[in-house]
């Protein structure tokens, strides 16, 4: 019958209409579910990167003896992969050099790989480090409760005799721990104090730690105090952050980053009770010769250097 076709051409037309919209609204669910799953992805990618950022920004000012930064940024290498740089240098006595570029590759799990050119090497008869990427030299500070060293106790002020007209770095390992005013007794003003270790209470050989790894801090021109008690606020970030994760081995002894700063936050609750282990020391290189023979010198080991050219302006 006529009725009964036109009923069915009907029924075909709503049941085509009806099978349209559904793959219409499904091609769409889809799309906005891709749509929603990779803007979920970036964004996780773009947080792991401000993690990153954090992260180091944070380990640059409680570690990293005498390494500042001028600039940091981010290299986007696909949509969820990235790499946080940062240019860096040392302040040698008021001269800037540079130092290793840091670099530090992110993705939507987890940070992948950080800078290796800041990696250490062993160089000068086991006397000296340089850093993989440039070879800078890099000073070095030693536990004087470790059981033993892996490298030289250095004695370089000697050294610095025959470097004229060089602005140079020093790392200087004292014999005991000393306070800040102590050791605004013992350092002469014509040289500089760069940057303060806070040691560690471990007896582990320190010479082969990460330059990430050596805790201290740069003070804060005319204001100790102030200085101090940031970084004390940096050290607890830290941990509560649980950065400060590293651990080291040697000879059946264990440091625990995390717990050498644990201790030094206990012992260090009044900045006129904190001790320090060693100091970063700059200055021209003469200026040097008037700490051969100091008592309170366990170690002495030469860094970055630069030859002082008549536009430098120093510090001291």
């Amino acid at each position: 019958m006529k009725i009964s076709n036109d009923f069915e051409k009907i029924a075909v037309q709503n049941k085509r209409k009806n099978q349209l919209k559904t793959v219409i609204i499904s091609a769409f669910m889809v799309l906005l579910s891709i749509l929603i799953v990779f803007l979920g992805l970036r964004s996780l990618t773009n947080h792991n990167g401000e993690s990153v950022k954090e992260n180091y920004l944070l380990k640059t000012e409680i570690a990293y003896p005498n390494v500042e930064y001028t600039t940091w940024g981010f290299e986007a290498n696909s949509e969820f992969t990235g790499t946080f740089y940062s240019h860096r240098f040392k302040n040698i006595d008021g001269i800037s050099v540079p130092f290793e570029e840091y670099r530090e590759n992110y993705s939507i799990l987890r940070p992948m790989s950080a800078s290796q050119s800041e990696g250490l090497e062993e160089g000068d008869s086991y006397s000296s480090h340089y850093t993989h990427g440039n070879l800078y030299k890099v000073p070095v500070f030693y536990n004087v409760n470790a059981k033993s060293s892996n490298m030289k106790v250095t004695q370089d002020i000697s050294k610095v005799e025959k470097m004229k007209d060089e602005a140079v770095e020093m790392a200087i390992t004292f014999d005991k721990p000393y306070t800040y005013e102590e050791i605004t007794e013992m350092v002469p003003d014509n040289l500089l104090v760069n940057w303060y270790w806070i040691g560690t209470s471990s007896l582990v050989d320190t010479t082969n730690l990460d330059l990430s790894s050596q805790l201290g801090f740069s003070p804060i021109e005319n204001d100790y105090v102030a200085g101090f008690k940031q970084f004390k606020t940096d050290l607890k970030k830290a941990i509560h952050l649980g950065i400060l994760n590293s651990q080291y081995s040697d000879g059946g002894e264990t440091l625990s980053l995390e717990e050498d700063a644990k201790t030094y936050l206990k012992k260090a609750q009044k900045h006129q009770a904190a001790t320090f282990s060693g100091i970063i020391l700059t200055g021209r290189s003469e200026n040097f010769l008037q700490l051969i023979g100091k008592e309170w010198i366990h170690a002495a080991n030469i860094g970055h250097s630069v030859t002082i050219q008549p536009y430098h302006t120093l510090t001291k």
